[in-house]
């Protein structure tokens, strides 16, 4: 039997591993889920607006707007989904740029240009969880067959920051233009 002693904040718990079953104290437990992912939830902060704002075709422009208080947030955009490489946005308390028009807000952007041999993109919702380790909490898909309603759009996806509901409320949807 192995034995690993966490140390949370002054908690420690003994986690024991027989068998391939894992078992945790439930103090540590009680400590520690509030930082495991509720994909659930999580995906309830999340809203998408596109925006037919003239872009050039063959691709689309992704925006991420998040709180300036909130965690960070990112999308990962893997343009080949059999590969590992991918480029990121980041938006938060410690990483992005503050919004043109609404200095409550921060934000990131790229271009996606379709790739032409694929038979979809993934953008990868991603938030941090446990010690700061990003976590996945959604993955869109965008194939080929829809690529059209974005091509010469933006998307953008706004984050709410744990439960705090900023954007149910229309007016803090803020367009591209507000926002860079």
């Amino acid at each position: 039997m192995v034995v690993i002693t966490l140390t949370l904040t002054t908690v420690a718990a003994a986690i024991g591993a027989v068998g391939g079953i894992v078992a945790i104290g439930s103090t540590a437990i009680d400590k520690i889920k509030g930082f495991l992912p509720d994909k659930e939830a999580d995906k309830l902060e999340v809203k998408y607006l596109r925006f037919n704002d003239k872009r050039p075709k063959g691709g689309f422009r992704l925006i991420l707007v998040n709180e300036k208080t909130g965690w960070n947030k990112a999308v990962r955009i893997y343009l080949d989904p059999k590969s590992s490489d991918y480029k990121e946005i980041k938006a938060g308390d410690s990483t992005g740029k503050p919004c043109k028009k609404n200095m409550h807000l921060k934000y990131d952007s790229t271009r996606i240009d379709f790739p032409k041999d694929v038979e979809y993109i993934s953008l990868n919702l991603m938030k941090p969880g446990a010690l700061g380790v990003y976590s996945t909490v959604d993955e869109i898909r965008i194939y080929k067959d829809i690529q059209s309603k974005l091509d010469g759009k933006t998307l953008v996806i706004y984050w709410d920051n744990d439960d705090s509901k900023y954007f149910d409320k229309k007016e803090n949807l803020v367009s591209p233009a507000d926002i860079l």
